[in-house]
């Protein structure tokens, strides 16, 4: 017998292992007999699904584990879907039965496919997924921390991360520095960028000589026009300056429901984040799983410093944006950027207006709701 694992997900062989079955019209007493057969012989209890949308079997696997108190194994056998793999999870039962192999891919991608939190049940499996995915985050951070050239960390973090990966791009020198390394390894990454309606002009021309030095093309993502019409309604074009609130509703209108869209089935997510950018950057990791969007978030250069970028963006003559060189470290849109003074942070010349602690537009930390008034 070919079996899933609903916890792990990996693939196994019970054909060796004891089962005794049961059938969806099991009775209470059919139920004690199983569980006496199964704690005398070692055995699991397998209980059989007659055709896959007959919702008998998880009455009876929710009677064994809570009328029952049965914490033996558990099995589905019979005719089950994919797309069961995790209310099978939460009814109690450990393993699945699938008869051809070659599926196990499907099986993996339903137990994979878990976003949300859903109501409470015997198994919720909100916490096991989170452990299973930071722990899965973490062993692509050790990947990464283990090879030291950009390039040898863009194909770790594919080799690393199933299905679709996003990187997010700037336009800034750090992401110009991830941009070249896709380019140049001809990995299959989707390389997206967020056009707030408020780029200078001198952004916007990055763009295009960065898809023409690499021939290739830059996914556009802009904001819906119907949230930016409710937004400058509601707040004025330059509402943003009269509080930190609605700096945060317009960054949440421009940029982060446009990333939501655009990180929409993705497995990965690359981002251009240094942990020497800010200080509330300052312990950014190799990867790490973020809840919000749920997904491996990896940062292939948080470990280098500002002059280990400017290196590797020399020595590979990389296009940056000329804003750079007149004292704009960190560019974002026009309104809420200007050139920092010297001995000034990196990301002061970001909402300048506003204290220097823990600015962000909540691309990179848990977003503001989009309604939030000014």
């Amino acid at each position: 017998m070919v079996i899933v694992d609903l916890k792990s997900g990996a693939l196994g062989d019970a054909s060796g292992a004891g089962l005794v079955e049961l059938g969806s019209a099991a009775d209470v007493e059919a139920r004690r007999a199983a569980i006496e057969t199964a704690a005398e012989t070692g055995a699991a209890i397998g209980l059989r699904f007659g055709k896959f949308n007959d919702g008998r079997g998880f009455t009876q696997a929710r009677l064994l584990r809570t009328a029952h108190g049965y914490t033996g194994r558990l099995l589905a056998v019979g005719h089950l879907v994919p797309d069961q793999a995790l209310h099978l999870f939460r009814a109690g039962f450990d393993a699945v039965e699938i008869h051809e192999a070659r599926r196990h891919g499907e099986w993996q991608d339903a137990l994979a496919a878990y976003r949300g939190a859903y109501q409470s049940a015997l198994r919720n499996p909100l916490a096991l997924r989170r452990d299973a995915s930071r722990r899965k985050a973490e062993a692509v951070a050790a990947t990464i921390g283990a090879v030291t050239s950009l390039e040898d960390r863009i194909r770790a973090i594919r080799a690393s991360v199933p299905g679709r990966i996003v990187f997010s791009t700037s336009l800034g020198i750090e992401d110009q520095a991830i941009t070249h390394a896709i380019a140049t390894t001809g990995v299959d990454i989707d390389l997206v960028t967020l056009d707030t309606g408020r780029h200078f002009a001198e952004t916007l021309d990055t763009l295009a000589f960065t898809e023409a030095r690499y021939s290739l093309r830059i996914r556009v993502m802009a904001p819906e026009r119907d949230d930016v019409e409710a937004l400058v309604a509601r707040d004025g074009a330059f509402g943003f300056r009269t509080s930190i609130e609605a700096r945060k509703a317009c960054c949440e209108v421009r940029k982060v429901v446009p990333l939501r869209r655009a990180l929409d089935g993705a497995q990965g997510w690359i981002t251009g984040l240094r942990r020497d950018q800010s200080g509330g950057r300052g312990s950014v990791p190799f990867a790490e799983w973020d809840e919000t969007y749920g997904l491996v978030k990896a940062s292939p250069i948080a470990d280098w410093s500002l002059a280990t970028l400017e290196a590797y963006v020399a020595l590979n003559d990389v296009p940056i944006n000329p804003l750079h060189r007149q004292g704009f470290p960190s560019i974002g849109c026009q309104p809420c950027t200007r050139a920092i003074k010297p001995g000034e942070p990196i990301r002061a010349g970001r909402w300048w207006w506003e204290s220097e602690d823990g600015k962000e537009c909540g691309l990179h930390n848990r977003p503001q709701a989009i309604g939030a008034a000014a």
